[in-house]
Order: structure tokens, then sequence, then C-alpha cells
């Protein structure tokens, strides 16, 4: 799910939170056509509605592939890698399926009692969406249920800034391992959110818990990462911490984003927390605040 999140937000023109629901109504949608194609209740509609869903789907993905996208359209997720063209040949397998199973005979019990099919495709349709939503919920639900703050041990980190020198001004601090997936997503999110919006990567650092044989061999495993979360190497400046402090440092949880300004946190956010007009909000504070300062200098 969150592959294909980030997918819809990739394109720029819905934020994260509509691309998040956007997603799973898909998915119910897809699920509601699939049991009407097995039922055989409201045979008509079903089919005429499979038809365009596959038209439009197709549509996208012909635009997809006349501006040269190969990559994957997500469309099972990390199960199957497929690319625009071959997810159309795909649909078209699926289209002659529907032709040949459209004259299909129907329920003939449920058919026959015209009154329990609104109420039976209502508590389907129900049961559907809660399903999905229960188990892979958006981000806007797990951000209006999150704290703002209450993993990073404040004490512990302020000496560890203070050292590197993040104590001072807006920063953005990300804690993340480099082999932990959701970890590879919230940065895979996060540049995206940087890019669309133009916003200026001086003030974003990642902190990497150290997780090779010692500290000098972890910035090794970072392409990998980065290939990972597909977005090659955004270049913001990285920090190693040792596996002990950094555990002691974010209560073991990561991915853990962090917006401090003079060293107080002043929000933390989780992967799917992770509040796109806040960010944006913040960095491009971050942003005006830099230039004015060096407009002030120049006056001097």
């Amino acid at each position: 799910m969150e592959g294909f999140d980030l997918y819809l937000f990739s394109f720029g023109l819905l934020s994260f939170d509509l691309c998040s629901l956007l997603g799973r109504v898909l998915i119910i949608c897809e699920l509601l056509l699939g049991l009407g194609l097995l039922s055989g209740l409201w045979r008509r509609l079903v089919n005429i509605s499979t038809a365009a869903m596959l038209l439009g789907l197709s549509a996208f993905l012909l635009w997809r592939l006349l501006l040269g996208d190969r990559e994957s359209c997500h469309c099972f997720g990390p199960l199957l890698d497929l690319n625009p063209g071959q997810s159309l040949v795909k649909n078209l397998l699926l289209a002659l399926m529907l032709a040949i199973s459209w004259k299909a005979p129907g329920f003939a019990f449920l058919n026959s009692r015209p009154r329990l099919m609104p109420v039976l495709a209502a508590l389907v349709g129900l049961a559907l969406a809660s399903t999905v939503f229960a188990l892979r919920p958006p981000s806007l639900w797990y951000r209006l249920g999150a704290k703002n703050k209450g993993e990073l041990v404040e004490n512990l980190w302020a000496p560890k800034a203070e050292e590197l020198g993040l104590d001072q001004g807006r920063q953005l601090l990300v804690f993340l391992s480099p082999l932990c997936e959701h970890c590879q997503h919230c940065i895979s999110k996060l540049t995206t959110i940087v890019s669309r919006h133009g916003l200026d990567t001086e003030n974003i650092h990642l902190v990497f818990m150290v997780v090779a044989q010692n500290e000098e061999e972890n910035p090794l495993l970072l392409p990998y990462f980065f290939e990972q979360a597909g977005v090659g190497d955004p270049h913001y400046d990285t920090v190693h911490l040792p596996a002990a402090e950094f555990i002691s440092i974010t209560n073991g949880v990561m991915p853990l984003v962090c917006l401090f300004e003079d060293g107080e946190l002043l929000a933390e956010y989780g992967y799917n927390s992770l509040d796109e007009n806040a960010l944006v909000a913040f960095l491009a504070l971050g942003d005006q605040t830099h230039e004015q300062g060096g407009a002030q200098q120049q006056e001097e």
C-alpha cells in the first residue's frame, strides 16, 4: 500500500492525504466489482462499470507509456513488478475475459429477490471498506491519533545536537536505519515533498543508526538504502550514531521525523503520520529566515 500511495503522490496532482484515500477507494471499488462479477448481481451495471474502470486505467497507462515511463505501476504492490506496457497487456487479457463472461448467468436466488439486493450490496460494501481501512489506514487517520511529541528522549539528544552543531535555527532531523523498509518509504515521501514544493535541503539531516560492524562501514550501506527508496542520492546531510546511543535517543522508534527550532523539539512524526503541510510550512519559513539573515549581513 505504501508504494502505491507514493506512486500516486509522485504525479504532483494531489496531496499525500488525498492520494492515500484515493488508493484505498480504488481497491474497494475493485473488490466490489470483483464480487459483482462472481455473484452475477446487477450483471449489466457491474459489467459496464468494470469495462469503464479497465478503459480508464488503460488510458492512464497508455499516457504514462507515451511519456516514456517504464517504472512499475504498482498494480500488485511489491509482489509483481509490471511496467505500464506490461500492465496494458494484462488489462487487454482482463477485457477479453470480461467479454467472454458478459453473458454469464447470474445468481438466480438473489436475482429473484430484488429487495434483498440493495441491503446485501450495502452490507458487503461497508464490510469491504471497513476491512481495507482497518488493515491499511490512510495517513490522515494515523495523524489524527498521533501525538506531536513523545518518542524522542530530548535530554539525551540535546548534548548530541550541540556537539553536531544542530542546536541552532530550524532543523529537520530524520532518525533512520539503513536496512529499514519503512525508513525507505519515509525518505521517498520526504524527498517527493521537498521536490514538489522546491524546498531547500540545507536544514534536512538524516541520523542513521549504525548497523554495520563499525561506524566507518555504515555509509557504504547508503547507496543501497537510497536505491531501494527510489530517490537516488538526495544529498542530505547525514550523521551516524552507534546503535545503543540511537536506540536510547529514539526509544527504538524508526523512522522518526523531528522538527527543531534552536534546539527545542516542536513536533515529531512517524512515517504514517508525516504531515506534508506542516513540513512545507516549517522548511519554507526556515528558507525565508535564512534569506532575511543573508540580506541583513549584506547590508551590514
